[in-house]
């Protein structure tokens, strides 16, 4: 079924990534914290009507880091969290945009650790963004997982095989795998 029956019958967009985000979490063996797991569920479903909020025009995000951290209060932690959500949305649905660029996906996902850490008062409704920054490449991969249209990838074996090669990504490690492609750093899965 197509993702856009899918999402048609099943109603929202929620709904739809609860599925998407649950299923993901099993290929990826991640489980992540039920309030992880809603946070990611909410914020995919906000970004589908944000696709602006990512792209190349918004400024990088070293930048945007900067700016936040200069806000005090509740503009502070607003302007933190959207660097979050904003790295999170980057490191996991479109990490492979960063191939061209100054930096990679590690940095992506420090920056975005970085914001949400301090967001959170370790505590509270707040706890969340602690979580999240102590599990950021959990749940990054889980996102890469859910959005992931793997049936053109998996057909480029090559083309997989050399980006395993330059990022190391668990997900592609597990593809490579699954199509009987023996890997040449034996239980390497991720660059560290």
């Amino acid at each position: 079924m197509a993702m856009v029956d899918k999402l048609a019958l099943d109603g929202s967009l929620e709904a739809f990534f609860f599925d998407q985000v649950g299923e993901a979490q099993a290929r990826a063996g991640a489980n992540l914290p039920r309030e992880v797991e809603a946070y990611v569920v909410h914020l995919l479903a906000a970004f589908v009507h944000r696709p602006d909020a990512v792209g190349r025009r918004s400024g990088p995000l070293a930048l945007q880091y900067l700016a936040a951290r200069a806000e005090a209060g509740s503009a502070r932690a607003q302007a933190l969290r959207s660097l979050g959500d904003r790295a999170l949305f980057i490191a996991g649905v479109v990490p492979h945009s960063l191939d061209r660029s100054p930096v990679n996906v590690r940095y992506v996902r420090s920056l975005g650790a970085s914001a949400y850490r301090e967001v959170s008062d370790g505590r509270g409704a707040l706890a969340v963004f602690h979580t999240l920054a102590d599990r950021f490449a959990d749940a990054a991969e889980v996102i890469s997982e859910a959005t992931d249209a793997r049936g053109e990838a998996d057909r480029d074996l090559l083309g997989l095989y050399d980006r395993w090669r330059r990022h190391g990504e668990a997900r592609d490690a597990r593809r490579l795998r699954a199509a009987g492609v023996v890997l040449d750093r034996p239980g390497t899965d991720t660059l560290q």
